[in-house]
């Protein structure tokens, strides 16, 4: 007689909600990045996102994107890191809304792996976290 056991897959990401409410700003973030696109492409991307029940989803501020940023503490080589409390602690580069006025060509991105915060072409793919509120 032989026995078998059975331990079903669990898939955790599936169990991960899909929006988190930042308590500091009250904005509400989406916690799953659909990947990298250029800054046109991510701002036809919010216009068109629907989740959670909610439609009103958009590219965040240079200003939001910062304040997932926590400028108490630094890192060895003195940049903040992102905050502890928020749930998609990653260190990829993320577009902002907002166009570099100098050259309306670049919009900002901040990039998390060292909380630099610098404008590049809007051709070029970076990811994309949009925010509500």
């Amino acid at each position: 007689m032989s026995h078998f056991s059975f331990s079903p897959t669990v898939d955790i990401e599936a169990h991960k909600p899909p929006t988190w409410k930042d308590p500091k700003t009250g904005l509400e973030w989406q916690c799953q990045s659909p990947g990298e696109m250029t800054w046109h492409e991510a701002q036809k991307y919010g216009e068109s996102l629907s989740l959670d029940g909610k439609d009103d989803w958009r590219l965040p501020t240079l200003t939001e994107l910062e304040s997932l940023l926590d400028r108490s503490k630094a890192r060895p080589e003195g940049r903040p890191p992102m905050r502890e409390e928020v749930p998609f602690r990653d260190e990829l580069s993320y577009w902002s809304s907002t166009t570099f006025e100098r050259d309306t060509k670049n919009a900002w991105i901040v990039m998390f792996d060292g909380a630099y915060v610098l404008s590049y072409y809007k051709s070029n793919s970076y990811f994309v976290r949009c925010v509500r509120g």
